[in-house]
């Protein structure tokens, strides 16, 4: 889509252009910078990579992102504390990781039936998100300061091992599946299961799961999954988007001069921008991949399932919002704006078969 590129070329243009002129001589400044995700992964661990080498680039060298991959010092897990705490300067992550402590935070990360990665954008930019983001982290009593960064990429809604032709067929089946996604898969009569990511393919084949959804079909075909299973389904009801933050810890930020935050805050945008663009496409090839190399048959949810689906979220969404008031509020700030800015038409690379 030759428009759309060309759109997103002059935006991000436009936001390099207020660095155009040279920053004065500084010593170098290091952030240390924990990631979830390692760089090696496309599309979820590669933009932390990206984001490093653009600080660098406009910064001339005098401001430095020191990423640490996972378990380098720092467990995924740890990074949103460690930050607030000031034991590392920064950290690249996903919000969901925090939703244990934060119910909010899956609603800034991705969740059943939310928006796709043009719609958080204009949330974000044009709506209410940005100040609810930091907001959450505020009343939290979190010291940090948060930007969305890049994206991740949607998800699918997993690999099964066998058909699901009707709601029915959800009972008792057992998944491995986590979050909101796995209340109202649970809410629906399936059971699910923990089972971690490096022995999904042992748990498919002795037959200890029926389904599970992992990460983006580019992730997944890295793991290797399809040489054990062959069913995918689509859409990726549970998570239509991954957005990835950055977080800085708050006397951290405080101290960066107006340039530097600045700098940071555009190489975020420049980011978010370039991952909105290339992300559909990354996922749509690794659907294809799998389809045409390794027979994997990539198919559309019945629409009863689908319908059966969103009525257990609304259900599960109504009972989180009546446990966390932020939540609550939240939710129903993006449902309004999102019902004032319908979406167009169009679907996200792993929302359809390829």
């Amino acid at each position: 889509m030759p428009g759309k590129r060309g759109a997103i070329g002059l935006a991000v243009c436009l936001l390099l252009g207020q660095l155009a002129r040279p920053a004065a001589a500084a010593e170098p400044l290091h952030l240390v910078m924990p990631i979830v995700y390692g760089t090696h992964l496309p599309g979820l661990g590669e933009p932390a990579a990206r984001l490093a080498n653009l600080v660098k680039q406009l910064s001339g060298g005098t401001l430095e992102l020191d990423l640490k991959q996972p378990g380098d010092g720092t467990q995924p897990q740890e990074i949103l504390d460690k930050v607030s705490r000031g034991t590392v300067d920064a950290g690249f992550a996903t919000a969901s990781f925090w939703a244990a402590k934060i119910p909010a935070a899956a609603l800034f990360a991705g969740f059943p039936f939310g928006p796709d990665a043009k719609g958080y954008v204009d949330w974000f930019f044009a709506g209410n998100g940005l100040k609810l983001y930091q907001e959450m982290y505020d009343q939290a009593e979190l010291h940090v300061h948060v930007m969305p960064c890049a994206f991740g990429g949607a998800e699918t809604s997993g690999w099964f091992a066998k058909e699901i032709r009707g709601p029915d067929d959800l009972k008792g089946l057992r998944m491995r599946i986590f979050g909101l996604g796995g209340l109202v898969m649970a809410r629906l009569g399936a059971t699910t299961v923990l089972v971690p990511g490096g022995t999904l393919a042992a748990a498919f084949d002795k037959h200890e799961i029926d389904a599970a959804e992992f990460l983006t079909p580019a992730v997944d075909l890295r793991q290797g999954l399809q040489d054990h299973v062959k069913l995918i389904y689509v859409p990726g009801w549970h998570q239509p988007e991954t957005v990835l933050e950055l977080l800085i810890n708050q006397d951290r930020w405080n101290n960066l001069n107006e340039q530097q935050q600045a700098l940071i805050e555009t190489a975020c945008r420049a980011t978010l921008l370039e991952t909105l663009a290339e992300s559909p496409r990354l996922q749509a090839d690794a659907l294809a991949e799998l389809a045409a190399k390794h027979g994997v048959r990539i198919d559309t949810w019945p629409d009863a399932v689908l319908a059966a689906l969103r009525g257990a979220w609304d259900e599960v969404a109504k009972e989180e919002g009546d446990r966390d008031v932020f939540f609550k509020s939240v939710l129903e700030d993006l449902d309004h704006f999102r019902a004032q800015r319908p979406s167009p038409s169009g679907s996200s690379a792993a929302s359809s078969a390829p």
